[in-house]
């Protein structure tokens, strides 16, 4: 038992009584019955040894290590200035004896007391921190190994700030954070590996915090924050909150948190201090790590790419075969050979994997170069050792059939490759079946190099796929031919963009109900000669060459400047929102002045920009479909209007037309030119056409040829159509004719 454990102010010497005036919470003690549970529950400010007995140095340095945190002094019955020394270099911030006190004096010490105890705790405190920035900073100097850095600068943080939880929390690409490093005590979650999709953090924030930002809440329940933030401490049982931002070279790395959860807590400016110092000291020893994991990096990319290219000059990386410059060269060989000895014949097939691109982009590259590799494995068993396979490129292969006897051995061995590649690989759970194409030349006497047999061999090649896959074709000086004409084609499809021989022509867009024409559809023909040539012949030339973008200027200024001079001669166009179509190629979506080409060619011809629809193909949206949405939302603004073009003939997710700024579907030909004819075209067409008014779409027929088909159009309210059976394509001229004709 606590012998006459008195109230705050009192001491257990009755005469002293009339000291109860004192305002702090004082303990006069026995120091051998003092337990820790009193001294929690009374929360005292001091500690009063009335000494008794000869046990009273004993006695201060027990208190001393029960509770250093609480000042003590020391009342003795009688005057012993020895063990007044003593008492005072134990630890005690006063000594007092009974005849000397009073009142005043007793209130005096107590405040000096505890004045001087909080100033000694500070510099206690301000050295142990001292001394936790110095063990770091050593640390750091020290060694290179950043995780044990982290840790132990964590680990004694949370033991000097006796935190319940420190957290280094780094940030990810995406701004979410993985809880990387933690110190934790029981009976608190640990959150070690956690990552967090922090809602309410935002770029604001992230400026912030670069720029020095601390975090500090004091009680969660009394503070002023976000729901989803207060949702997310309170996740991690989180009572008070010390955020400090780790910023690496003006990078904002991670955060430094620590938390009470047992408790609110107020931090002190100390402990702010302490912390921003110490993710100063972090920054340094990331960079520091990261400078040296870099040149080691480095070092060994070095090491790894002298070897790379001392094999892969002669070898492909992936499969291991002899790449473009081996094969090269041992049918340089080969062909020399030949020219020395008549009865040496040889062969180069050239092979390419039909579709690849297709399953590269559906499975994954993983899976492709799985394929690529056990493709490589299958062929090469296929073949004689003293022949030679290679890899040219991507899904592209080479054999070289060396000593054959001609051309129909060459062909069956062609044959029998074909064959077994065709049969399926069996590739990370998935069965794959693939076809090949291949070109086969033979190594007669008139080929005098290498890039002749390959550049024959390869045209044989693509005639294959051209033709549709999985076959074989022998070169054939037609082949050639056909390529120099192309190649004639692309010179003067050149010539005549730079000479202007190209014209637009303009097929009106129908009302069905009321067959009056709401826009035109400005299409491009080459005027070659006295002959117009197709936009299938001469586009495809252009997407593959550049050209198109040139062309495709050139069509957006000539409808905007067409579109411009109908409406200064009939200015009832802009009344009935008039529109011209232009279409848009897949090339073009990969300029990056695309918004604001059209943009300027708007505000050159004074046109506002919903007299300007925009027609895209599925195909093009999808394989831009990153960049489609901001490139059409930048479009939208401006005004202009968004269709997707040739609707049903591309990919079979639907999801783009909900989440793009669309404003219409042009439904393609093919199914309109059948609907009279097949019931699942006619199902087909009226499925889109639902689908188009769920979406606040328009919806435009394309192909429109007869009465049968305008009529289940209109029985199925379509609202646009366009076709033969209004109009074909007109030239300006005559397009303004129709326009006098069917609207002014």
């Amino acid at each position: 038992m606590i012998e006459n454990i008195p109230q705050s102010g009192e001491i257990l010497y009755p005469h002293l009584a009339e000291i109860d005036y004192i305002r702090y919470q004082v303990h006069t003690c026995l120091y051998s019955h003092l337990t820790p549970g009193v001294v929690a529950q009374a929360k005292p400010n001091l500690l009063v040894l009335i000494a008794q007995g000869d046990d009273v140095l004993k006695a201060v340095q027990t208190l001393q290590q029960r509770y250093p945190h609480l000042p003590l002094i020391v009342i003795d019955p009688s005057d012993r200035p020895d063990l007044a020394t003593q008492v005072l270099h134990s630890g005690a911030q006063d000594y007092l004896t009974i005849e000397e006190l009073t009142p005043n004096l007793l209130a005096r010490s107590i405040r000096h007391a505890i004045d001087r105890h909080q100033v000694e705790q500070q510099l206690l405190r301000q050295a142990q921190y001292d001394r936790l920035l110095v063990q770091i900073t050593q640390h750091i100097h020290q060694s290179l190994e950043l995780s044990t850095i982290l840790e132990t600068t964590v680990k004694d943080v949370r033991e000097l700030l006796g935190c319940d939880r420190v957290l280094i929390y780094r940030f990810l690409d995406d701004w979410r954070g993985i809880m990387d490093v933690e110190a934790v005590v029981p009976p608190w979650l640990s959150a070690l590996g956690d990552v967090v999709g922090d809602s309410c953090f935002t770029e604001q924030y992230v400026e912030a915090y670069k720029r020095g930002r601390i975090h500090v809440v004091n009680s969660l329940e009394k503070a002023s924050v976000a729901p989803c933030y207060r949702d997310l401490l309170a996740h991690y049982q989180v009572k008070a909150n010390l955020v400090v931002p780790i910023v690496v070279e003006g990078r904002l790395w991670g955060l430094l948190i620590c938390h009470q959860c047992a408790h609110p807590r107020n931090w002190q400016d100390s402990e702010i201090e302490l912390i921003k110092q110490i993710s100063t000291q972090l920054a340094i020893a990331i960079l520091q790590a990261e400078l040296y994991q870099k040149a080691q990096r480095e070092i060994q990319e070095r090491k790894e790419v002298e070897a790379q290219l001392l094999y892969q000059a002669r070898h492909d990386h992936l499969t291991h075969l002899p790449n473009r410059w081996l094969f090269e060269d041992q049918v340089r060989l080969s062909l020399n050979h030949a020219a020395a000895h008549s009865d040496f014949h040889y062969a180069v097939l050239c092979l390419d994997l039909d579709r690849f691109k297709t399953l590269n982009d559906s499975l994954g590259h993983a899976i492709g170069d799985l394929l690529l590799q056990a493709f490589a494995k299958r062929l090469t068993r296929c073949v004689s050792p003293q022949d030679v396979v290679a890899r040219l490129g991507s899904d592209e292969f080479a054999v070289l059939l060396n000593d054959i006897q001609g051309i129909e051995q060459a062909q069956a061995i062609a044959q029998r490759l074909r064959e077994r590649l065709n049969h399926p690989f069996e590739i990370d759970h998935y069965t794959l079946y693939t076809t090949v194409s291949i070109g086969l030349v033979m190594g007669d006497a008139h080929y005098k190099s290498t890039e002749e047999l390959l550049r024959d061999a390869d045209m044989a090649m693509y005639y294959a796929k051209s033709k549709g896959h999985n076959r074989i074709d022998i070169f054939d000086p037609m082949m050639l031919q056909q390529v120099r004409d192309r190649l004639h084609l692309e010179v003067e499809l050149r010539q005549a963009i730079d000479q202007g021989d190209f014209a637009l022509y303009y097929q009106p867009i129908i009302n069905l109900r009321s067959q009056s024409p709401r826009g035109f559809e400005a299409l491009v023909r080459w005027q070659k000669e006295d002959t117009l040539i197709s936009p299938t012949v001469f586009i495809p030339v252009a997407e593959e060459t550049g050209l198109i973008f040139e062309l495709s200027r050139w069509v957006l200024r000539s409808a905007c400047e067409q579109l411009q001079q109908w409406q200064k001669r009939y200015p009832k166009l802009r009344s009935l929102g008039f529109t011209v179509s232009i279409n848009l190629s897949a090339n073009q979506f990969s300029l990056p002045t695309l918004v604001a080409e059209i943009e300027q060619a708007l505000e050159h011809h004074h046109l506002a920009g919903q007299f300007l629809k925009i027609e895209i193909t599925e195909s093009t949206l999808m394989h831009h479909l990153d960049s489609a949405c901001e490139i059409l939302t930048k479009l939208k603004a401006m005004g202009v209007r968004i269709n997707i073009d040739d609707f049903g003939t591309g990919y079979s997710s639907l999801s783009y037309l909900r989440n793009l700024p669309l404003d219409g579907i042009k439904i393609d030909r093919s199914f309109i030119s059948q609907m009279d004819r097949s019931q699942e075209d006619l199902e087909l067409v009226r499925t889109i056409l639902v689908l188009a008014r769920n979406l606040h779409l328009d919806c435009i027929a394309e192909g429109i040829e007869s009465t049968t088909q305008l009529q289940l159009l209109r029985s199925l309210r379509c609202p646009f159509g366009q076709g033969y059976l209004f109009a074909p394509p007109l030239t300006a001229d005559k397009a303004e004719v129709y326009l006098q004709k069917h609207i002014l």
